[in-house]
């Protein structure tokens, strides 16, 4: 399972300095800012200007890895449930395929859902709002549990493999991984957001969306072998 806990890895770092920096680097930003005004220092130390990032992304990596946890578990009572034989394959195989269109969709090759068809995305998003109004550094942390649940194709796609993994213990290993690989970007977002172009962010974020793809085949494989269908030695 080793090279899964890399590309896994990877697609949260590569991601991160795509995705991330696009889709929540607004966050960090506005975050930024709202704590710079509700705290009125004058001066800081590089202890203080770091600390609201590192606690806001703790936050989120909380959240990702209870998600993981949950979609470990979820994977692990439909095997106790249906207690097939092989089932851990299937589940594998499944998973895999959900990444491998997952990967696609995040390539740009599928259309993407309006943003507004998620359930209870406006109570959601009130919320978000009321937390970024009111946000220090002594609460940055809450909102960066909040903002973990925010819909994200590439946490989704890792929560797949968590959710593969039929357990809690590595589906929450697998999602904390995730986390950890978004955590460079989050922490140099307020430089890097203006240096890095919208057609590089564009660039990186096809290769992660590509790790996507390349983990959901892995992961189809290994079901496939599992499932006693064709036996692949080379992936373990």
């Amino acid at each position: 399972m080793q090279i899964d806990y890399i590309a896994v890895f990877l697609i949260g770092l590569i991601g991160g300095f795509s995705h991330c920096i696009g889709m929540c680097g607004g966050f960090v930003l506005t975050y930024s800012i709202k704590i710079a005004e509700n705290e009125m220092a004058e001066k800081q130390t590089a202890w203080q200007k770091i600390y609201p990032h590192l606690s806001y992304s703790a936050g989120r990596i909380l959240t990702y890895t209870f998600l993981g946890e949950i979609f470990g578990v979820i994977g692990g009572t439909i095997g106790l449930i249906f207690s097939l034989k092989n089932f851990q394959g299937g589940l594998q195989l499944f998973a895999g395929i959900i990444m491998f269109f997952m990967g696609l969709d995040l390539a740009g090759l599928f259309p993407a859902l309006p943003p507004n068809s998620f359930p209870g995305i406006n109570p959601f998003k009130k919320l978000v709002g009321n937390l970024f109004n009111k946000v220090n550094r002594s609460n940055v942390f809450g909102l960066g549990i909040v903002l973990g649940f925010v819909p994200c194709g590439l946490v989704y796609s890792v929560g797949a493999q968590a959710a593969a993994t039929q357990s809690l213990l590595k589906g929450g290993f697998t999602m904390l991984v995730f986390g950890i690989g978004t955590m460079p970007a989050m922490l140099l977002s307020g430089l890097t957001a203006n240096l890095i172009s919208a057609r590089v962010r564009s660039r990186l974020y096809k290769a992660a969306a590509l790790l996507v793809v390349f983990l959901g085949i892995m992961t189809v494989l290994r079901g496939i072998d599992a499932l006693n269908w064709v036996h692949i030695y080379w992936l373990f």
